[in-house]
């Protein structure tokens, strides 16, 4: 479908959706089901309107991982980029950096426009080829994937499962990589506590490690879509110190997911990635009450 030459492929994705009749309304079942957990303030109209919102975004970021030579571009959806002056600032000056991302919206477009700005960056991910998570048809995808964003990127793909020796030294040389912070696996070991939704999210601390250890600045970005084919990008500066900086992407990820909780990937992780404060401690999340990104 992302081969037709417009964007009525991105407007259609939401209602074709990724999965089929008898998978999508179970699903759409639990995700209301998790979200009246979550946010119990809201009403059970906004917990379906919330799961289908997500489903619909997921589909729409799978027409983008077949089309990333279209964002931003004629035949593509509109990408408004806001900040891109805090990368350009450190490529002229050398620098390497580390872009910050989380599993929200769509989450790659941020990189793309970077790119189309004369700022190339490279990514590092979770193993793909050596991943028995994952079957024939996901991996062939993911691949595919990759190949196409790293084509308009610029950049080159590394995995973690290929060592952090060459990452170090990219950054040092001054080249930028992208790494996200909400990333989760059972079998990560260095992990940190984070306030989250009334709550605390385990995520790893890798990216501040890394940064510690280049002695590289961090910048985050996060990805709005007004529509399925119009987005809005805003690049931020983050604090020098690597743990404070992450803390800020969490923050800021705590107040996105308030604002606009269908737009978060990983709630079918929610259950590993959070835990419950103490009763004295704990405080209902609250949807909207944050400021608009819009």
């Amino acid at each position: 479908m992302a081969r037709v030459p417009t964007t009525l492929p991105w407007r259609l994705a939401g209602r074709i959706g990724r999965e089929s009749a008898a998978e999508r309304e179970p699903l759409l079942r639990w995700l209301e089901g998790l979200f009246a957990r979550v946010f119990p303030g809201a009403t059970g109209a906004e917990h379906a309107q919330w799961a289908r919102a997500h489903l619909a975004m997921l589909a729409q970021e799978m027409v983008d991982a077949m089309a990333f030579q279209r964002l931003g571009c004629r035949g593509g959806p509109a990408v408004d980029l806001q900040g891109a002056e805090h990368a350009k600032s450190l490529v002229r000056q050398g620098k390497g950096f580390i872009l910050v991302l989380n599993h929200y919206d769509r989450l790659l477009t941020a990189p793309v426009a970077l790119a189309r700005a004369g700022v190339a960056t490279n990514v590092l991910t979770m193993p793909v080829l050596d991943n028995p998570e994952l079957q024939v048809a996901q991996r062939n995808f993911l691949l595919r994937k990759i190949q196409g964003y790293t084509a308009v990127t610029g950049g080159t793909w590394h995995t973690t499962s290929d060592g952090l020796r060459p990452v170090h030294e990219s950054l040092r040389a001054g080249q930028g990589w992208v790494i996200l912070a909400d990333a989760w696996r059972p079998e990560f070991g260095r992990l940190r506590d984070h306030p989250f939704l009334g709550g605390r999210l385990s995520l790893p601390t890798g990216i501040e490690r890394l940064a510690q250890s280049t002695g590289v600045p961090l910048l985050h970005a996060v990805t709005c879509s007004r529509t399925p084919d119009n987005l809005q990008v805003r690049v931020e500066p983050l604090p020098e110190s690597p743990r404070q900086a992450i803390d800020t992407v969490v923050q800021r990820l705590d107040q996105d997911v308030r604002s606009r909780p269908w737009a978060w990937w990983q709630w079918g992780l929610w259950d590993q990635m959070w835990q419950q404060q103490a009763p004295e401690l704990q405080a209902e999340p609250k949807p909207g009450d944050t400021h608009d990104q819009d």
